[in-house]
């Protein structure tokens, strides 16, 4: 093809036609151009085409990853506001000196907060050059502000945090002298000459002289401030982390129409326990199969019910009817019926998980 231009041009240029081959060149310089734009064109979309298939898995992955993150959050905010109402309502009794050791051990129990949110597909990102995962301008931002802006504050938050906690757990364990810490030891039981009951009581009123102290009321009060300090920083996080997560789905949405909708978030739902009769507690109880053909059991311990999985039982109360939640983590259930017959149960926890009825 190259030979038959250059015998035109030979021909154009020997029979003194310059005008003509003047035009054919001009001609030929504007096929040359077009064929480049049409070559660029097309590298240019097979870029952008590998960039958006790119961003979109990177997408899905960030959004996997605030999703676990916005129910490991919850975990954490649920078990430290627990831990908070149990040491005020120990704390607004009367008289420190009545209440029994159990009480006092929720005054002083430490609440160590040791979490991390992920970062590993931003930070993958970042390694691979890239500063979007989409053209949507506004969610770049919010990736950014996330990552750049919000998670720093909350790690430096968590540092700060984990370090008091730290502190004071190194002081009761090695500077105070009023409270034994392994009173209870049974590993090695000759270090102990008192049998368990007076050691209890030995730990109980030492306790006392401990929280009633200035000092170990100082500690105590400065404790249970951080604790609060500590939940506001975790609800913080959560509701940036929904925040930010539904802005991930909402683009992806756009690119995949058929994705499926977002799991039951935590925060979406309030319960509030209702009373049901020990006869209707009574047909939820049972051996289930689950998906992975393990049992568990819903057993009822008179006007309390619990779900029992390895020897280890978990309470659930009840919201509305056939529906039922659990204090410690985000697992809302609901039993269902066959010609009024219970015959399985569906759990929401980043995910929903079916089980059987087998009996």
């Amino acid at each position: 093809m190259i030979k038959f231009f250059r015998k035109i041009r030979q021909k154009m240029l020997t029979e003194n036609k310059f005008s003509k081959y003047l035009l054919y060149a001009i001609g030929e310089i504007i096929l040359v151009v077009i064929g480049i734009l049409i070559a660029l064109q097309l590298n240019t979309a097979k870029e952008n085409k590998e960039k958006s298939e790119l961003g979109y898995k990177y997408l899905t992955e960030m959004r996997q990853e605030v999703q676990n993150d916005i129910f490991m959050l919850d975990t954490h905010i649920r078990r430290l506001d627990i831990s908070i109402k149990n040491q005020e309502a120990s704390l607004h009794t009367k008289s420190i000196a009545t209440l029994p050791l159990d009480s006092l051990l929720m005054i002083m129990d430490r609440q160590n907060i040791d979490l991390n949110i992920s970062e590993l597909t931003f930070n993958r990102m970042k390694n691979l050059g890239l500063t979007s995962l989409s053209n949507n301008d506004s969610l770049n931002s919010k990736i950014s502000n996330y990552y750049n802006n919000e998670l720093v504050f909350f790690k430096r938050a968590m540092s700060f945090i984990y370090e008091n906690t730290k502190q004071y757990s190194h002081y009761l364990t090695y500077e105070q002298e009023i409270i034994d810490f392994r009173l209870n030891e049974v590993e090695f039981p000759t270090l102990y000459s008192q049998p368990k009951e007076t050691r209890d009581s030995i730990n109980r009123l030492n306790r006392i002289n401990f929280i009633t102290s200035i000092k170990g009321r100082h500690l105590i009060l400065q404790d249970l401030e951080q604790r609060r300090y500590s939940l506001q920083v975790l609800n913080g996080m959560q509701k940036q982390s929904v925040k930010f997560l539904k802005s991930i789905y909402a683009e992806l949405k756009i690119l995949n129409p058929k994705m499926e909708p977002l799991p039951l978030l935590p925060t979406e739902m309030d319960f509030k326990e209702i009373d049901v009769s020990t006869k209707v507690l009574k047909t939820y109880t049972g051996k289930y199969l689950t998906e992975s053909k393990d049992t568990l059991n819903v057993i009822q311990e008179g006007k309390r019910i619990y779900v029992e999985f390895d020897s280890k039982k978990t309470e659930i109360f009840p919201y509305e009817e056939d529906k039922f939640f659990m204090k410690d983590f985000f697992a809302p259930i609901e039993f269902k019926k066959e010609e009024g017959k219970i015959t399985s149960f569906t759990l929401s926890n980043n995910g929903k998980f079916d089980f059987k009825k087998l009996d």
